[in-house]
């Protein structure tokens, strides 16, 4: 638990210093989180009286610790404890609110707070890892019973005291912050941490407790405060530590992390393996510290100082999340002496051709240099090195790559049960009533399946059984599946490469493109003129005697292009189609799920409702399942008499992964997040067109945007999108290019991006596209 400070004021310091150490004197409060602490000024010369809620066995630990520290042959000086009158360590205290405490005293030491000293001089930091070193050498092999006390401040206990507090965070974004980063830390541990030396450390030499000489600049190693955490822990937490609040507000917060710790590693050395962890470890003491102040702030509000690095450190977070971690531990590893370990340097050459051997000729690989992608975190995808990427294209994990309610929610009840739909399942009946929550009341009948795929070809079936049809009609360029079925349905691919051409019982509508279709954004009834060439689809089909099963159509087409309908046409659209008795279809496997902003679903942007609702993966933020979603009318038409099983469409694993991704776009408030984003990056690509004629045409809504590249000329422009998509890849940025002529850059990132995501996002493009037009 998180203790209260004790409550004693500046009076009563004076008494008990007097009373029990004969020391007549002023006591002035000094800043300090769960311990007070008064600094006391007198003919005696200056002191510091400390107030703790401890037993005397930890302030005998204290004590000793700082007797074996006043042996260091550094230049860290510490303060020693002075006797009481009775010759004891420390007396007993009755604070203000008649909670009884434990006080001692021990001797002032002259320097400046690092935190307060300004500017640093050049050197400063390797002389503070130098010294550092030296004081945590002191403690090698120190051995003292008062030990292994469990600390909070203990990193090995890092991820479960961060995880037990994270929740008092208020700010939404900051625990989504903490969240990701404490996932992806646990993840570089798990497989490292039994290997890690442990032995006695400092464990807080943060910014506050090292004091310097000088100041303006910043110079002098001189002093360490505060032996409260002294403990056995992991060694390389001591480096991991410092360095993260020595990074706190740093212009080159990497490069003063080398710095420190390349001077720590002359007197204190540090093995390969851990250099390579200890950015991880300095992000789990971030963590820690903001989620231990939250708590603290629950019980002191008025205590400014327990958040006084929550700030800085939830910067730095940010900024070390997209860190690139590989050049790095590279540069870290070389200041050391060291060298990068064999699994950095794995041969990608060798994994490329052991891919192409094992899987099928015709799966694609995305960027020139295909990336080695080996672990998530949020926004963010890491490849083998360590270099970090903003996702910027990936919208299948919808509320983040490896969201920790998620990953709990799926291995919890892979734990308990998973097996197929035949049997009663609470879990599986409240998903479906949580999905049918976010749609309209009409929309009351749930079917589960595995993908997006899986539910459209089901949609036919539904479709199909109901309107008594066989022919259908689907937009230019739309895509829906990778079933033989779906891809008749999709001109995208029977049009594409290798594509056969379209079948008898398929018709194509214009796509409503107003930037390259027939009617463009000065056409106010774009959306009925366009609607009128599904009604031409509908005449030709019962011209040639056959019966229209329905219309399918993604709400805001992705394979063409990203491309916004115009207002009304789904309205009229779905008029044509069920005036002659078919079934409409709305394709939400892309952009459903919040991911427009201001709705649940896309095509309540339109102010329509299908006869049916496809749903894909993001459902589950990656893990196999989608959803097929119809009225009750629908679903009887469907019930002929034949059983529909799928045996693993709705499992309970999937299920309970399903349902906290709901859970998490409501309570994170991720539809607004992505109304408010889209909009931020939506007015920055049009700016960034406006001052070059190269950018044709920006488009989307929510997190669901298109750029198109065209030449001088005004042509599609595939090469240039290209081109940009590798600018952006070589900046940590990941995108992808769509539509019909590969000139439009998709941009659908995961829903949790944020405003400062889209504003980098911009900058990177605006470079990658100035480059890129350099070269064409």
């Amino acid at each position: 638990g998180i203790p209260r400070r004790p409550c004693l004021g500046p009076e009563g310091a004076i008494s008990v210093a007097l009373s029990h150490w004969g020391l007549e004197c002023t006591a002035t409060v000094l800043p300090g989180d769960r311990d007070l602490n008064f600094h006391l000024i007198g003919e005696e010369g200056a002191f510091v009286l400390k107030v703790m809620d401890a037993c005397e066995a930890e302030i005998e630990l204290s004590a000793a610790a700082l007797e074996r520290l006043a042996g260091s042959s550094g230049s860290l000086e510490v303060g020693l404890p002075l006797a009481t009158l009775d010759a004891q360590l420390s007396c007993k205290v009755i604070a203000l609110d008649g909670r009884s405490h434990r006080a001692w005293v021990v001797r002032w030491v002259e320097g400046v707070p690092l935190a307060h000293a300004g500017p640093r001089a050049p050197g400063l930091l390797c002389e503070l890892g130098q010294e550092l070193g030296k004081a945590r050498m002191r403690l090698e092999g120190w051995v003292h019973e008062g030990l292994d006390r469990g600390l909070n401040w203990d990193l090995r206990r890092g991820l479960e005291v961060a995880w037990g507090h994270e929740s008092q965070i208020e700010n939404s974004r900051d625990r989504r912050l903490i969240r990701e980063t404490l996932a992806g830390v646990g993840l570089v541990l798990e497989s490292r941490m039994e290997g890690l030396r442990v032995g006695v450390i400092h464990g807080d030499g943060n910014d506050h407790n090292l004091l310097v000489k000088d100041t303006f600049p910043a110079s002098g190693a001189c002093g360490l405060l505060d032996v409260g955490d002294i403990d056995r822990s992991w060694v390389i937490a001591e480096p991991a530590i410092a360095a993260a609040y020595l990074m706190l507000d740093e212009d080159d917060p990497l490069g003063a992390c080398v710095e420190f710790v390349a001077g720590y590693n002359q007197t204190d050395p540090i093995p390969d393996e851990e250099l390579e962890i200890l950015l991880d470890l300095a992000r789990l003491r971030l963590c820690v510290s903001v989620c231990v102040a939250a708590a603290q702030r629950a019980l002191e509000p008025d205590n400014e100082y327990l958040s006084v690095t929550t700030g800085p450190a939830l910067r730095l977070l940010r900024f070390l999340q997209r860190a690139d971690r590989s050049g790095f531990n590279h540069t870290l590893l070389d200041a050391c002496g060291g060298h990068a370990s064999s699994a950095e340097l794995a041969n990608e050459t060798a994994l490329l051709s052991r891919r192409k051997r094992a899987l099928a000729p015709n799966l694609s690989l995305s960027y020139s240099k295909p990336l080695n992608i080996v672990r998530g975190e949020g926004r963010y995808l890491f490849d083998s090195g360590g270099a970090a990427y903003l996702d910027c294209v990936n919208n299948v994990p919808h509320v983040g790559h490896c969201h920790p309610d998620v990953v709990a929610a799926g291995a919890a009840q892979m734990g308990e049960l998973n097996t197929n739909t035949r049997y009663l399942s609470d879990v599986r009946v409240r998903f479906a009533e949580r999905l049918l929550s976010t749609l309209p009341d009409s929309l009351d009948v749930v079917y589960l399946v595995n993908s997006g795929s899986e539910a459209n070809e089901l949609a036919m079936r539904l479709a199909r059984a109901h309107s008594g049809g066989s022919d259908w009609v689907v937009l230019g360029a739309a895509y829906h599946g990778n079933t033989a079925a779906l891809v008749e349905l999709s001109p995208y691919k029977f049009n594409g490469p290798g594509g056969s051409g379209g079948s008898k019982h398929v018709s194509v509508a214009a796509l409503p493109d107003r930037y390259r279709g027939e009617w463009g954004y000065e056409e106010a009834n774009a959306g009925e003129l366009y609607a009128e060439d599904v009604l031409r689809c509908i005449r030709e089909i019962k011209d040639a005697g056959k019966t229209l099963a329905g219309f399918i159509a993604e709400s805001i087409p992705g394979c063409g292009g990203q491309v916004v309908l115009p207002n009304g046409y789904l309205a009229a659209a779905y008029d044509h189609v069920r005036s002659e008795g078919g079934v409409v279809i709305a394709d939400e496997v892309q952009v459903g799920c919040g991911r427009v902003g201001t709705h649940w679903w896309a095509f309540e942007t339109q102010g329509v409702t299908p006869d049916i609702v496809t749903i894909g993966k993001p459902l589950g933020n990656g893990h196999p399942v989608g959803a097929v979603v119809t009225s009750a009318a629908v679903a009887r038409s469907f019930d002929s008499g034949m059983e529909y099983f799928n045996t693993f469409g709705g499992n309970p694993v999937s299920c309970a992964m399903a349902e906290a991704v709901l859970k998490v776009v409501e309570e994170e408030d991720l539809r607004e997040n992505a109304r408010i984003t889209g909009e931020r990056l939506l007015y920055g690509l049009r700016e960034l067109a406006g001052r070059s004629p190269r950018l044709g045409d920006v488009r989307g809504l929510g997190l669901y945007i298109g750029i198109v590249c065209v030449t001088a000329d005004g042509d599609a422009d595939p090469r240039l999108a290209e081109r940009v998509v590798e600018g952006a890849r070589r900046r940590g940025v990941l995108l992808s290019t769509d539509g019909p002529l590969h000139d439009v850059i998709k941009i659908k990132p995961p829903i949790v991006f944020l405003p400062d995501d889209a504003d980098h996002l911009v900058s990177v493009l605006d470079r990658a596209f100035n480059e890129a037009i350099s070269l064409s």
